[in-house]
């Protein structure tokens, strides 16, 4: 498969934003975070998603979305700071095998999901050394051939896949999705080097995915950067080395179970998915950069081995 070189052109970008002076997160950013199976052989499965979204200023948002925090509980922490945003993505799943044309009855179907999300986000302390930051997301999309999931991956991959006339049909798609990480901050080392430590909870209701997850990360290095501050950034450049596991219990998922109202293509799908990750992260002033490479456990009965791929996000704050 071909991937165009677009880690070059991000990189590139990351180099010259470098220079100017960042204004810390409680200001607007700007995030893409592109995600591709490029690290396996082919194309299989969870082929490529695409995201790029867009977060306020703190404190900024419109009454109606001040209100809705206003009467949302916070179950023990205190909240410091919300923003709110808005993004589009796109993701796309195709079968191990793109050279049949034939319906493939024992692996996942083809399938394309391009929705808009509205998120509100909320942060602050826990304790004196624990800190909060939750995620409210809203998707709204669609899945079928209006995705345009198969011109997206002829053009982006280079392949030709023949099995396209098979993927799910038109469907529109919700999905509702929480997440609340905790942060565990130790007392600052005076050379620079620490490490956070963030386990996370949360869930999705919706035709799109319902399940329940957990799962932590652990960051280490020099500088590294803290999302959860409700503080105006200091001008530093901060590098570390990041693992993390996630466990998801899985009660719908329509890229495995097929369409919601209509007949279409389906597996039998695992109850428990678990992804793993490795990477590095880069805090360049008002640039961030991480780059990961994500172990997903097998997800349908079918299945012969479990996947992989590389996600490669990158932030411009402002």
């Amino acid at each position: 498969m071909r991937l165009r070189g677009w880690w070059v052109h991000i990189f590139a970008l990351c180099i010259a934003l470098s220079a100017r002076a960042e204004h810390g997160f409680e200001g607007q950013s700007i995030s893409l975070r592109l995600e591709n199976d490029a690290v396996s052989r082919a194309d299989r499965h969870y082929t490529q998603g695409s995201f790029l979204s867009w977060l306020s200023r703190d404190n900024s948002g419109p009454h109606w979305l001040e209100v809705l925090n206003e009467n949302l509980p916070t179950f023990g922490y205190k909240v410091e700071a919300t923003k709110w945003g808005f993004g589009v993505a796109q993701e796309i799943y195709t079968p191990e095998n793109l050279e049949a044309s034939e319906l493939q009855v024992d692996d996942r179907p083809y399938a394309g999901w391009l929705f808009g999300r509205l998120t509100l986000q909320r942060r602050g302390p826990l304790s004196r050394r624990w800190s909060v930051l939750e995620t409210f997301d809203l998707d709204l999309g669609v899945i079928g051939p209006e995705s345009q999931a198969d011109d997206t991956q002829k053009e982006w991959h280079g392949d030709d896949p023949q099995g396209w006339d098979h993927q799910l049909k038109t469907e529109p798609g919700f999905a509702l999705r929480y997440e609340r990480r905790f942060q565990f901050k130790p007392a600052p080392d005076s050379n620079g080097w620490g490490f956070r430590f963030i386990p996370h909870l949360g869930g999705s209701a919706g035709n799109i995915a319902t399940y329940l997850n957990a799962g932590g990360t652990l960051r280490w290095g020099y500088n590294v950067p803290d999302e959860f501050s409700t503080k105006p950034g200091e001008l530093k450049w901060g590098a570390y080395l990041l693992a993390g596991v996630d466990g998801r219990f899985v009660l719908h998922n329509i890229f495995l179970d097929g369409n919601t109202w209509r007949e279409s293509h389906r597996v039998t799908k695992r109850p428990f998915v678990g992804d793993g990750r490795v990477g590095l992260g880069l805090a360049l002033q008002m640039v961030d950069l991480s780059c990961a490479y994500v172990f997903r456990s097998r997800e349908f009965n079918d299945q012969k081995r479990s996947d992989a791929f590389g996600s490669v996000a990158l932030r411009v704050k402002f």
